[in-house]
């Protein structure tokens, strides 16, 4: 029995009352929660916006739970959370990292999304052997993780499943095949963020998103001394600047 993360505050969803002129919603990564972008929600809500973080499927509980979810459900729930906001909010604007950052993709690729900031996007991930895992999860259901030893980091909002579903890998690799396939289909204004010490997704993924969008703002941020979940990193508050700024103007 792994740990179960349902009793941890920042592992459940959040809202931000505000203006129904703007909502945001905000998608948080593979096996994390919504306390990892938690921070940047807060910072993004002081503007008056109406901010939403959903807790995708099989997140925020137990890797078993993980393991009966997969890549339909997680961008089902998406989906059916960008309809909702759409529902009352005039505008509504999508901010996701990591599985997160490639849902936000395909939210700009198939809905009419106001603004986007994809930040650290999975459009393909550096684990090693990622793409053998729809062959070997029967075998090795569960990849123990490593110990994040980072300076200047909020632990206490990074809570996630410590160790790895291999079975939900593959449905990583095709939600990030998905949103890497449509970027052309991107048109609204962008916000692209790479953190530089990223170990977990290509150095290459947020220049994708810059070069074949068809977006005509489009911005690339780099926080050069950030790890994979720079939300909670040494650079997070110029990140939250940048991100405030973004969706204000």
């Amino acid at each position: 029995m792994y740990q179960d993360l349902s009793k941890n505050p920042y592992a459940q969803p959040f809202t931000f009352e505000g203006s129904r002129s703007h909502g945001v919603l905000v998608i948080h990564g593979f096996t994390a929660t919504p306390g990892t972008v938690l921070p940047l929600g807060q910072a993004v809500a002081q503007d008056g916006h109406y901010v939403r973080g959903i807790l995708l499927p099989g997140h925020g509980t137990t890797i078993e739970d993980m393991q009966r979810t997969n890549w339909k459900d997680w961008y089902d729930a998406a989906f059916n959370a960008y309809d909702e906001m759409a529902r009352i909010c005039k505008k509504v604007s999508v901010v996701g990292l990591s599985m997160g950052g490639a849902l936000t993709c395909l939210l700009a690729e198939h809905r009419p999304v106001h603004k986007a900031v994809p930040i650290a996007p999975a459009l393909k991930i550096l684990q090693h052997g990622s793409r053998l895992a729809k062959y070997f999860w029967s075998l090795v259901p569960i990849l123990p993780g490593r110990d994040k030893n980072y300076q200047d980091y909020l632990f206490d909002y990074d809570v996630c499943y410590h160790d790895t579903p291999v079975k939900n890998i593959e449905d990583l690799n095709h939600l990030a095949l998905l949103a890497k396939r449509d970027l052309k289909k991107i048109t609204c204004p962008l916000l692209v963020v790479k953190a530089g010490q990223d170990q977990s997704v290509h150095p290459d993924a947020p220049k994708w998103i810059i070069l074949q969008s068809s977006s005509v703002e489009k911005k690339l941020l780099v926080l050069p001394n950030s790890p994979h979940v720079c939300t909670l990193g040494a650079e997070r508050q110029l990140l939250f600047r940048k991100v405030a700024a973004f969706l204000r103007d």
